[in-house]
Formats: structure tokens, sequence, C-alpha cells
């Protein structure tokens, strides 16, 4: 089966806090996510779907976490049919302040165009309600990535 790649825009604010929503038509907690088009890179995808989704224009850097690997069944999350998809995570950080919450009318596909998400702020230690499996082991990755990097600024302190 061959996957469908995806790309997750996984953007923190100064505070090390990730960027969520809920997505009401899958009436779950979800991260800036989409399909990678053809004529795009992963990561020009992830800054697109994050656009789209929650209307922050990103320039910054990125950083690939890896990618994650997912089997989808057919009538989840509004898939027709069974197919895997690979999931391309990168890490981005908010260079200016945003707003503690925020609502973003999604645009870029016929199945969220006009979709209203509901965005806040997830600090590390919240726990994960309302997050399916993939989306949890997405955060827990950018939680990872995290720790990592604070403690390698402690080290060359």
């Amino acid at each position: 089966m061959t996957a469908v790649h995806k790309a997750c825009a996984c953007l923190v604010d100064a505070q090390d806090r990730l960027l969520v929503f809920f997505h009401p038509g899958d009436l779950g907690m979800q991260l800036p996510k989409g399909t990678v088009e053809a004529d795009e890179s992963p990561q020009d995808a992830a800054r697109r779907e994050l656009l789209e989704e929650s209307g922050i224009d990103f320039t910054g850097e990125t950083e690939p976490l890896g990618t994650l690997e997912r089997d989808c069944e057919a009538g989840v999350e509004g898939n027709a049919h069974r197919h895997a998809q690979l999931w391309h995570l990168f890490l981005m950080r908010a260079a200016q302040g945003l707003p503690e919450t925020f609502d973003h009318i999604a645009s870029g596909s016929p199945e969220e165009d006009g979709l209203v998400f509901s965005f806040r702020w997830l600090a590390a230690d919240q726990p994960l309600d309302g997050f399916t499996l993939p989306y949890r082991q997405v955060v827990e990755r950018v939680r990872v990535a995290l720790d990592r990097s604070a403690q390698n600024a402690r080290a060359t302190l």
C-alpha cells in the first residue's frame, strides 16, 4: 500500500507551548496537518497547512522531527478507504507573540473549507485529553525535542 504523505506544523511559542486546535468536523484536538501536494516539499506543505488552518504565515526556520507512520481505517476521520499515511513533522518557533486563543476559518481543502478552528496553546505539563493516538505521538515527539533543546542550552552555559 502506497503511503499518502502528510505534513504537520508543530508551532511553539517563546514559552515552548504548542499550538493546537479543536476540529469541529472530527470533534477532537489536532495540530495543523495536511496532504503534501505533488509540486511541493513536505516542509513547504507544513508551512502551507499552518497558513490555511490557522492564518499564520510562518517564514522562519524549521526543524525536522522525523516521520510518523499511520494506518488509517476506512470510515475514521473522514477517510473513505483504508490507506497508509506518512506524516512529516516540523518544529517551528514563533518569532512574534500570538494570542492566547483565537478562531480561524479554514481554507484550502474541500473537506475543511469554512470550518472554524479554535486554537489555543498546549503547555508541556497539560494532559492530552481530546487528542487521538497519532496526534498524541506528535505532541510527545515535540515535547522530547523541546526537552533536548533545553538540556543542550543549559549544557552550553
